[in-house]
């Protein structure tokens, strides 16, 4: 008889190593986790541009959070913050007593960490949990080769790959020339969210003409593109409204845009929210979602799965977007969303289509919910962990 994925999980121990910003997988995967296993040590190290530079962990004992500490701040060179994590996280986890049975990094800078530590005796499986893939990451070639000598190690000797889209494993093949039999497994792991959690509002309770997006303010996300189509909206639309849910270094020059536009009473920045949960309920009231992405060859989101469309479709809103993000066909397939050009133009033309069009819009908002329940995050570690330890 077949053990079930809860005995399974029940006695092992798990580190997790990951780079944060404010929210992300690794963060989610910690929740869902933290409680089914006998231990779980998360250690945390903040991005260059995160403007807290605490490394920090926790240590969790059958669910309940028996550790938590936060590392003094460092401000150096971004090289050097690489190889402050990498203090950290050796220290940390090689003065613990326990071994751990996996180690899961959610880049290949980290999982290779994990490697050295396989060899030191000290974890016995490692997983890398690809976020983000890109052949060009970095500019200076040096560190670009780093990357990807780190990224064939784990190829070569990680006990599993998860990836969170379909094109990642070919662009790796292409990029390290290893064949599918010179690597280890490689398998879809979707970015999600916790669909129970997130709002559903009915379509009159929602604020029926208002659009959305949630996320880093950077140039890539087109939001520059969304701002300049807002005047031809409001000319079909005149009650819509955006709302900008983050914040980012683009901010100041988007309400530059907004300003010289003059549609700062059709436009608010409702800036960097702390509790997603706060966020979730933002998104739900509101009727449409936008994920502009800007059409770059360099751009992470060409081979990601961006984590807000799930959040955006478990709401109930179908998404305007561009066809840069892999998943992007299927969701206009399923009918939960609309592609756009990378055009003002364009994408006033489907946002009006959308905002005049109730039936069509109740529609998209009824199929956006129902496809978006295979992302909870439930189903998504569990078919993960069930491929992984069988």
């Amino acid at each position: 008889m077949k053990k079930s994925l809860t005995s399974k999980l029940k006695p092992l121990n798990f580190i997790i190593v990951s780079h944060i910003f404010a929210t992300g997988p690794a963060l989610d995967l910690e929740d869902y986790l933290k409680g089914k296993i006998n231990s779980l040590f998360f250690i945390g190290h903040p991005f260059s541009y995160k403007k807290e530079k605490n490394s920090f962990y926790r240590e969790y004992k059958s669910g309940r959070l028996i550790t938590e500490h936060k590392a003094i701040p460092w401000k150096l060179p971004e090289v050097f913050l690489y190889l402050k994590d990498v203090f950290y996280t050796f220290w940390w986890i090689l003065k613990e007593s326990e071994k751990y049975d996996f180690y899961i990094g959610s880049d290949n800078f980290d999982a290779f960490l994990g490697l050295i530590l396989k060899k030191l005796g000290r974890v016995k499986n490692v997983i890398l949990y690809t976020i983000d893939y890109i052949p060009q990451r970095f500019k200076n070639p040096l560190l670009n080769s780093l990357y990807h000598f780190f990224d064939r190690q784990c190829l070569k000797y990680c006990r599993i790959v998860w990836n969170v889209s379909p094109v990642m494993a070919k662009a790796r093949e292409e990029r390290s020339r290893l064949k599918e039999e010179q690597c280890v497994p490689q398998i879809i792991v979707p970015l999600g969210m916790w669909y129970k959690r997130i709002p559903k509002l009915s379509f009159e309770k929602k604020k029926r003409y208002q659009l959305v997006f949630m996320g880093h303010i950077l140039e890539k996300q087109g939001l520059d593109v969304v701002i300049s189509a807002m005047p031809a909206i409001l000319k079909k639309v005149p009650l819509a409204k955006l709302l900008i849910i983050g914040s980012g270094e683009y901010e100041d020059r988007l309400k530059g845009l907004v300003g010289n536009l003059k549609i700062g009473k059709n436009v608010e920045f409702a800036g960097y929210v702390e509790k997603h949960e706060d966020v979730e309920r933002m998104v739900a009231e509101s009727t449409i979602s936008l994920a502009m992405y800007k059409p770059d060859p360099t751009s992470f989101t060409k081979w990601a799965d961006p984590g807000k469309l799930k959040i955006y479709l478990a709401a109930g809103l179908p998404v305007i977007l561009t066809s840069v993000p892999p998943v992007a066909r299927e969701i206009e397939t399923k009918k939960c969303g609309i592609i756009a050009e990378y055009s003002d133009k364009d994408l006033a033309d489907k946002a009006i289509r959308l905002l005049t069009n109730t039936k069509m819009l109740k529609e998209y908002q009824k199929n956006a919910t129902s496809w978006a329940k295979r992302f909870d995050w439930d189903r998504v570690f569990s078919r993960a962990l069930t491929q992984t330890l069988n």
